[in-house]
């Protein structure tokens, strides 16, 4: 199933053909009525998202937003609920020659052979545009597209990792009421999908930043993690480097009982080899390579080799 795209019907393919009913609806700004125009210049197979657009104007996203808005509220943007196996996945909005009042935008209604699929409010879906595979139009739906629940809808990932953060703080710095774990979630779901690390990472940096003594009482809510400093660098990148930094290659797990690494020059060919002291006796390469994926060894070779243990 695909999301976060926008359609133009196929029999236009051949021509930019816009309905003469948006040059004549009144009320409605020339920037969103030059939107829908362009969204009807292009070919039925090309793949657009909001992302997409932005990327072709030099107006911003929240102008862009605020141009869709306005699509919707005359009507000429008409809402469909998603379904994913049974279960609801989120919107698409269908471009409509037949504009109507913003309620009936909202009632879930296609109008039949008139619509295009634009984009849907799903979190973290799977975009088959891969250029753009970190952008989601949940932002836009909880500001920019009337719902009926004031709540964000996050991915199942998040609400599940959302108590393990929490629990890395003390009581009174726990977020209590539904707005402050509101913000908590909207900041992991930021950090996920538009800084892009991986809710893991995020969990270990913060639990490290908690055990360390100056950052424990500095460090009272994740929601630092989007703030700068001053240098203007999100304190979420700045920490992640340094995380990179002192994180050690996988292949550590796969070796038991590890006590060190050592260097030695091969027989065979005079190169560097590793080897690993264990609490049941020596390793060399040959036998550590066979513990791990070629890619696992190999990183862990590189880390050894440059002075690490």
């Amino acid at each position: 199933m695909e999301y976060n795209k926008i359609y133009k019907p196929k029999k236009f393919d051949r021509f930019t053909v816009v309905p003469n009913v948006i040059f004549r609806h009144k009320g409605i700004s020339a920037a969103a009525t030059g939107l829908y125009c362009w969204l009807f210049s292009h070919e039925a197979k090309t793949e657009m998202t909001v992302q997409f657009i932005c990327g072709h104007f030099k107006d911003g996203k929240d102008a862009i937003n605020s141009r869709l808005k306005e699509l919707i509220k005359s009507g000429f943007l008409v809402r469909k609920e998603i379904r994913n196996g049974g279960k609801f996945a989120g919107y698409n909005y269908h471009l409509s020659d037949k504009p109507k009042k913003a309620k009936a935008t909202v009632t879930g209604k296609t109008v039949t052979g008139k619509t295009v699929a634009v984009f849907t409010a799903a979190v973290n879906p799977q975009q088959s545009n891969t250029k753009y595979t970190n952008y989601t139009n949940k932002e836009i739906l909880k500001k920019e597209i009337p719902t009926k629940s004031k709540t964000p809808i996050y991915n199942e990932t998040i609400l599940k990792a959302f108590p393990h953060f929490v629990a890395l703080f003390p009581i009174q710095y726990k977020p209590k009421t539904e707005n402050q774990k509101n913000k908590w979630l909207e900041c992991l779901d930021k950090l996920q999908r538009l800084d892009g690390y991986e809710l893991r990472d995020i969990y270990n940096v913060a639990k490290n930043l908690r055990n360390d003594e100056f950052w424990q009482k500095n460090f009272l809510t994740i929601l630092k993690f989007r703030n700068t400093d001053k240098n203007g660098i999100k304190y979420i990148d700045r920490f992640m480097v340094q995380h990179k930094a002192t994180q050690k290659p996988i292949g550590y797990q796969k070796i038991k009982g590890l006590n060190e690494f050592f260097v030695y020059t091969s027989a065979a060919n005079g190169k560097k080899e590793i080897g690993a002291k264990t609490k049941g006796g020596d390793l060399f390469e040959f036998q550590i390579r066979n513990l791990m994926m070629t890619n696992e060894f190999q990183e862990l070779k590189k880390y050894v080799l440059n002075g690490n243990s």
